[in-house]
This record gives C-alpha cells, structure tokens and sequence, in this order.
C-alpha cells in the first residue's frame, strides 16, 4: 500500500506535477507550430514552382513572338533569327518517353 505524503511533501509533490504540466503543454504547443510552419512552407514551395512554370509556359512563347515582331538591323538580325530558331528547335522535340507512345 500507498502511503499518504505529509502536508510538505504533498505540496512540493504537486508543485512538481504542475511544473510537469506545464513543460508538456509547452513542448506540445512548440511541436504543433512546427508542424504549422513545415506544411506553410512546403505549400509556399508548391506555389512558388507552380508560379515559375506559369511563367515559363506564359511568357516564354510572348517573348519569341516579340522577337519575331521587331525589325532588326542586319547585324543583329542574324543573331536573333538564329536564336529564334534554336528555342523553336528545342521546343518542337518530343519529351523523352513520348517517342515510343
């Protein structure tokens, strides 16, 4: 059998229980807002590569018909042309994996 503390060890038995509380509330709040902030910041990432890719996909095609639209000066029209056609290049060829569909 138990026996019952007396009234000094009693009060620093439960002194002791809170301050037990008290650190398991604390670490379990520090757990949760870790939690909180890993999944923010993985869903930042998401968008933030979502976004890249809407970009790449939007702007890419607008700046190659910008560059078709300008009348060039010879010198630098060659250049341009030739850059021109390595992006359409790069950009006709099939995904690897895709040939064999």
């Amino acid at each position: 059998m138990r026996t019952i503390p007396s009234g000094g060890k009693l009060a620093k038995e439960i002194a002791a229980l809170r301050g037990a509380i008290v650190k398991a509330e604390t670490r379990w709040s520090r757990s949760m807002q870790t939690r909180w902030q890993l999944a923010l910041s993985f869903l930042k990432g998401a968008l933030s590569a979502l976004g890249a890719l809407a970009v790449l996909v939007l702007v890419t095609p607008l700046v190659v018909w910008f560059l078709r639209e300008i009348q060039w000066p010879p010198i630098i029209e060659d250049i341009v042309s030739k850059v021109i056609l390595q992006i359409e290049q790069v950009n006709r060829q099939s995904p690897p994996g895709a040939a064999g569909q």
